[in-house]
């Protein structure tokens, strides 16, 4: 607006006078309202920083109690891997086996797991690794592993939580086992020379140990090796392997080595 075009100067007075009114009362207003603004940003912040601080504070104890967890997680895959199986998983219910995966069954998860946790295992009579071809062994045997199932040269045990509660714990819960898990045992570890020096089946002196479990267990089953020797337990118990699973491996049983640990 150009007050300039407005002749009568009282007039045009009085309507400077009416703009400048108007404009200061805009200025206040909006001076008024910024200012509402910010105290009330400042009494919901008041109203709500007890419950803030309080998840800040759930957040940082959250973030501290799974940390460890997380890094435990991380350690899994390495802890678990066993080379000759490529891989230990509890099979998927109701999917097909993934190709280049052996897939193991519950049982024999559980048991692995805690071998390669080193949780209170074996590995003086137990499985062990052979430097020489990578494989995993019972005295100077190969096996391998289908579903439960432990396969030992030519033959496949069933895989019952009381066999693999003897062949993998230090100190095996008797609870656990039965008379045909010990009796398959018994022929497992007498047929691999498992008992014997050097897993040497021409040895005659045993492996033996001060262990709760050589005391216990493996004494009794030295004295009476020769009713095991070659001998099955019983079809519901040994299975006839399927001879396209065995295990080739480059030595003999007479030039496999003594394992470690």
């Amino acid at each position: 607006m150009s007050f300039l075009k407005i002749k009568d100067p009282i007039k045009r007075d009085l309507i400077v006078e009416e703009f400048l009114k108007t404009k200061k009362n805009i200025q206040e207003k909006f001076i008024t309202e910024s200012l509402g603004d910010i105290s009330a940003q400042r009494e919901l912040s008041k109203l709500f920083k007890p419950i803030t601080e309080t998840q800040k504070d759930i957040k940082e104890s959250l973030v501290s109690e799974l940390r460890p967890i997380k890094e435990s997680l991380k350690k899994l895959p390495a802890a678990i891997t066993f080379p000759q199986l490529k891989a230990i998983t509890a099979p998927p219910e109701d999917e097909d086996e993934e190709e280049g995966v052996m897939q193991v069954g519950k049982i024999a998860h559980k048991y692995l797991s805690d071998y390669a946790a080193k949780q209170n295992v074996d590995k003086t009579f137990g499985i062990y690794k052979n430097p020489l071809d990578k494989l995993y062994y019972i005295g100077n045997t190969p096996i391998d592993i289908r579903d439960d199932n432990l396969i030992v040269g030519h033959q496949e045990y069933k895989g019952t939580p009381g066999l693999w509660e003897l062949i993998i714990s230090k100190q095996p819960d008797a609870s656990v086992y039965s008379r045909d898990d010990f009796e398959n045992y018994a022929k497992i570890i007498v047929d691999t020379s498992a008992l014997k020096q050097n897993n040497n089946p021409a040895e005659a002196i045993p492996k033996s140990s001060r262990g709760w479990k050589w005391k216990n267990l493996l004494m009794r089953i030295w004295k009476d090796k020769s009713q095991y020797e070659g001998q099955g337990i019983g079809t519901t118990v040994v299975i006839p392997s399927d001879t396209t699973r065995q295990i080739g491996h480059p030595c003999s049983k007479q030039s496999c080595g003594e394992h470690g640990g």
